[in-house]
């Protein structure tokens, strides 16, 4: 993934840093021509004797007027005397002039003659009354300026508007593989600056953007390894705790009754499995039942359940659902588990197939419902419309009860699309002549939409939670429901 990300953040980086760097440069020109600050300059000025003498020497080689911008500096009088800051005059030639006026200062801008626009330099030309100052600009300051940035990776268009172009920066700048340009202008000096990049800075960002990937890669990767072995630790330990539970038969059947809406009596009830620690704590299905299912130890749990679930058969109303997936069908144990209880009440035990996992192996398991059909109450489809297989199990497997899931119970009275895919289940259930029952009731409205599309059979809060084995038997005797 870091090696994905990387070109793409680094020419984001590449936009982002160039940008920057140019906004830099336009501000070293923009900060009083060239880095002249403009209070020292004039205050200098004002200091000046004008006769050339030591003071105005002196003055000429001071930080106010020679910045490490400036190669040298001449006062030139309008008697012909001239003197700068690195002794007798210096002769120079200008080859393009033109006047700014730049705080009521008038400045003549020139550039020097030369063979190439990489050795031209600029020159100010302060005009003092009848005299006049020259300033040469130091052309190395500005390639050391583009050096600090990033050194070999710019080249520098300068266009004084009328003067002869200046260039700086790298004199050779590779674009084979990259290359960005862009121009600032600069109105108070009606300057023109154009920068360009190339290979250079893309691929150093390349390298800093790929150590940077590359540390974050290993974090990530020290993380994920840390989370990974936590998780792992958590699920082997989840499974040595399930099985001591299994060993000590902490896994329980709680009930919630189905009720016939038309009677309000108990036609059936769907047994839930609880994991009831020894040390009291009633633990939820949603942290148990995945990583069961996922290892295999859903299976001598529901052999542990099924031996509850048939002790207390003799008092319970109707038939009993249990919960089973593909690996029940296909591993062949729930007809080892009726070949061990010839007993006629068994025939009251009811099968709902949860579609968490598909069936990958059909002939085995229609083998096992073929085998265990005569001697259980029925096969229901769980969650009907959720899962896998939907109308495919129905047609390959036979069977003939489906559970709706409470995803679509809870559309009625909403707009929820997933409503007509509610009307379309019950019109299929109606048409195909299916056992219907209704998951996740809990209203009126919700129980009397059902009873008028002809769902009777319903299961949900409206009627009563998940009941341990005592309260169920207590709850018979509220009954008929709603009475």
């Amino acid at each position: 993934m870091a090696a994905a990300l990387q070109p793409l953040i680094t020419s984001y980086s590449v936009e982002q840093r160039f940008n920057r760097d140019l906004n830099e440069i336009a501000l070293t020109f923009v900060n009083g021509l060239d880095g002249f600050e403009q209070n020292n300059v004039e205050q200098a000025f004002a200091e000046l004797s004008f006769t050339c003498n030591a003071d105005d020497i002196a003055l000429l080689n001071s930080p106010s007027l020679s910045p490490a911008i400036v190669r040298f500096i001449q006062l030139e009088l309008a008697n012909g005397v001239q003197c700068s800051n690195i002794g007798p005059a210096v002769n120079y030639q200008f080859d393009h002039t033109r006047s700014l006026l730049i705080d009521s200062q008038q400045v003549d801008i020139a550039t020097t003659v030369a063979a190439n626009e990489r050795t031209r330099s600029i020159g100010y030309i302060f005009h003092l009354g009848v005299h006049r100052l020259v300033v040469l600009t130091n052309s190395s300051v500005y390639n050391e300026i583009l050096s600090n940035l990033c050194d070999d990776c710019y080249q520098l268009d300068i266009y004084y508007q009328g003067l002869s172009p200046l260039q700086r920066g790298a004199e050779i700048l590779e674009q084979s593989s990259a290359f960005i340009e862009d121009s600032r202008y600069i109105n108070v000096l009606d300057i023109t600056l154009t920068l360009k990049a190339g290979d250079v800075l893309y691929w150093r960002e390349f390298s800093r953007i790929g150590v940077m990937l590359f540390v974050a890669a290993l974090i990530v990767a020290f993380l994920a390894v840390i989370f990974y072995w936590n998780w792992q630790s958590a699920r082997v330990s989840l499974g040595m705790l399930i099985q001591k539970g299994i060993s000590r038969k902490e896994f329980i059947p709680f009930y919630q009754p189905i009720i016939d809406c038309r009677s309000g009596e108990v036609v059936g009830q769907e047994m839930l499995v609880r994991w009831r620690r020894f040390d009291g704590v009633l633990v939820q299905p949603n942290q148990f039942i995945p990583y069961a299912e996922d290892s295999g130890l859903i299976l001598p749990i529901t052999d542990l359940i099924l031996e509850r679930v048939y002790q207390d058969l003799p008092q319970l109303k109707g038939w009993v659902s249990v919960n089973i997936v593909a690996q029940h069908l296909e591993s062949g144990l729930l007809s080892q588990w009726f070949s061990s209880h010839p007993d006629p009440r068994t025939k009251r035990i009811s099968f709902e197939l949860t579609e968490r996992k598909p069936i990958t192996q059909f002939e085995l398991a229609l083998a096992e419902m073929k085998a265990v059909t005569p001697l259980c109450h029925d096969f229901k489809l769980d969650d009907f419309g959720t899962g896998f297989g939907g109308f495919s199990y129905l047609q390959r497997l036979g069977i003939n009860s489906i559970k709706i899931d409470k995803m679509f119970i809870d559309t009625i009275g909403t707009q929820d699309l997933k409503g007509a895919v509610l009307d379309a289940i019950i019109a299929f259930g109606r048409e195909s002549q299916m056992d219907m029952v209704a998951e996740g009731v809990e209203t009126r409205e919700q129980a009397d939409y059902l009873a008028a599309k002809g769902v009777y059979q319903h299961q949900g809060y409206f009627y009563s939670r998940p009941l341990a084995f005592e309260d169920l038997l207590r709850f018979y005797q509220k009954l008929p429901f709603g009475k």
